[in-house]
């Protein structure tokens, strides 16, 4: 039976094609707004590119093959391979992975599959997660990572963690910072590396912010208007059969709460480099 198509997958895709139309970017993960570049969506794909530069300056010499878990639209993968490494890409998202096998084209392979299912005999020198170690149990993608990965290898991590802090967070997503430093001694990896970058990529939260409520949330209440407009009987089933799901993603992208301050407090953003025992 083949994967449905999820809804996330459609979103992550629309991102893609509208930052590659609008801003010239390919990428799909937070920018780097580093020495006090400004949260300007016209800055974001500069940002971009910074977070890429420190992800590439924290791969340890030696490395020359790499596993990319999670690689969204390739461009990472892509760059790795324009410096001389050998990439295998692994991601479920079918949408997506279709721009990662065209950026690659002949240099490397991408495995549609969760990281959790993937088998191969290969042996990587480094396994990156690019802002894809929140969506694994850290029970299985540590463990996994060892076990594709030649002796004396590395795992790569840059990503947000939940920090310990009660109530309901307004931004979603991330491993509990807590339950992180409680498990990683389990490992015969060592810390190599850490880098606490939470306050430059929380920029990245309002440029998305600033996006939501001068384009997004304006388009979306117009197109409601017109369709109100014309098809005012359609329109009231609509609204009363979705009106869980609208209030949900009103909530969600419009409300305030998710701007760059409420991400700091509430995320710690690391990049991590582990080296195995």
């Amino acid at each position: 039976m083949s994967k449905t198509i999820d809804s996330k997958e459609v979103g992550l895709e629309s991102a893609y094609l509208a930052l590659k139309f609008f801003l010239k970017t390919e990428y799909l993960h937070y920018g780097y707004f580093s020495n006090n570049l400004e949260a300007d969506i016209t800055n974001l794909n500069e940002a971009q590119k910074r977070y890429t530069e420190l992800i590439f300056s924290c791969i340890p010499e030696g490395v020359e093959t790499i596993l990319d878990v999670g690689c969204g639209s390739g461009k990472i993968a892509y760059e790795l391979t324009k410096k001389g490494y050998q990439v295998d890409c692994v991601s479920p998202n079918i949408l997506l992975n279709k721009f990662a096998v065209e950026l690659l084209s002949d240099n490397g392979n991408v495995y549609n599959t969760k990281f959790e299912s993937y088998e191969t005999d290969n042996r990587y020198d480094l396994i990156l997660f690019s802002e894809s170690f929140q969506y694994i149990p850290i029970n299985q993608s540590i463990p996994l990572a060892l076990k594709f990965m030649n002796k004396g290898g590395y795992i790569l991590l840059g990503d947000f963690f939940r920090r310990d802090i009660s109530g309901k967070h307004p931004i979603g997503g991330g491993h509990e910072w807590k339950e992180w430093k409680k498990k990683l001694p389990q490992y015969p990896v060592e810390v190599a590396f850490e880098k606490d970058i939470t306050r430059e990529t929380a920029k990245t939260i309002d440029v998305v912010n600033q996006f939501s409520n001068e384009v997004i949330q304006p388009v979306w209440k117009s197109c409601f208007l017109l369709a109100e407009d014309r098809f005012p009987i359609l329109m009231k089933f609509v609204r009363w059969k979705y009106r869980k799901k609208f209030k949900k993603m009103e909530n969600k992208h419009f409300t305030g709460q998710r701007h760059g301050a409420n991400f700091a407090k509430y995320k710690k953003y690391i990049v991590c480099l582990l080296k195995a025992k």
